[in-house]
This record gives structure tokens, sequence and C-alpha cells, in this order.
């Protein structure tokens, strides 16, 4: 299953899951709430989740195209048995939000309820504050770049050089009053 995680709803996320051409599920999360339940900080990210939400393997990039992960995400899928290296490995529970993290979840849910009534700047200057409060969540940030910039997420190829020049662009403007 894929979950995708866009702020302003599914009509955007839409045209990249599809693009993708996967044949599984794809559902949209909105209120980021697996961001919050396995603290998640950045997509695209793999997540081994049982049936009852525990975590069988730590929350980290994945290669599908690797040969030793497949087998072991095979596996697992096939057996229900833990695949021997994912066994004992840190980080097999999330770690909860600290206080700052809690806060600019908030700010984060705040700016979801502001653009559903249509309020971009306050939505806009709660992101910014989400992000202040929590640096490295790319999730918030980038909700915050694609409200802010559209152009640069919802039409053709995900500009990364774009991201990473704002990302130099607004250092100071977002966190200097740390």
């Amino acid at each position: 299953m894929v979950i995708a995680q866009d702020a302003q709803g599914a009509e955007l996320a839409r045209p990249w899951v599809e693009k993708a051409g996967g044949t599984y599920r794809a559902l949209l999360d909105r209120y980021n709430f697996v961001g919050k339940a396995y603290n998640l900080k950045y997509v695209p990210v793999g997540i081994a989740v049982d049936e009852t939400g525990r975590l069988v393997r730590p929350v980290g990039s994945v290669n599908i195209q690797d040969a030793e992960f497949l087998a072991e995400l095979k596996e697992w899928a096939e057996t229900d048995g833990i695949p021997k290296r994912w066994r004992g490995l840190p980080g097999v529970r999330p770690l909860p939000m600290n206080p700052d993290e809690k806060q600019a979840d908030d700010h984060f849910q705040a700016a979801i309820a502001l653009l559903q009534e249509e309020k971009k700047q306050e939505a806009l200057a709660r992101l910014k504050e989400a992000v202040r409060l929590d640096p490295q969540n790319w999730l918030m940030r980038k909700q915050l770049w694609a409200i802010d910039a559209p152009e640069a997420f919802y039409e053709g190829e995900v500009n990364y050089d774009w991201q990473e020049a704002r990302k130099e662009a607004e250092a100071e403007e977002l966190l200097k009053s740390e």
C-alpha cells in the first residue's frame, strides 16, 4: 500500500499516485496520522507494520529494486515471519513526540483547517511556525513549500534543485528565532 501525505487533499496527491502506476491500494493521510504514529519526518519512507500496527522493521528508506530487501519483504509477506536481519534492529519502537514536535503538529493541524477555510496566508504562517519548531520535519516543510510554490510540486517532475535552493534561502528566515 502507498500512503500519500498532502495537506491540500487527495485531488493534488492523486496524479502522483497514478503516475507511479501501482496496482496496490493508495490512501491519503491529509492530517499526517501515520507520520505522527511512526515519527516520520521525510518521504519516501518504508514502513513495515503487522496487523496490530506494530513495527516489524525500523522506519527508513527502502529500495524495492534491492534484491535482498525484496526477498526479505516477500519472506515476511508470505510466511508472516520476521526476516532474521530485521530482528533486534534498533528503532522498531517509534519515539514519542517531544514538546516542540507536539506544538509543531498543533500548528500543522491548524494550517490544514485554515486551508479548508481558504485562508492560505494564515495557513502559511502556521506552517512556518511548525517548521521553526520542528526544522527536521520534511513532511511539514514540503507542505509549506507546496502551498507557497505549487508550480515546484504539482507541475512536471519533482524539482529537487528548487527544494535545495529554497531550503538554503529560508534557513535564516525560518530558524533565526530559535
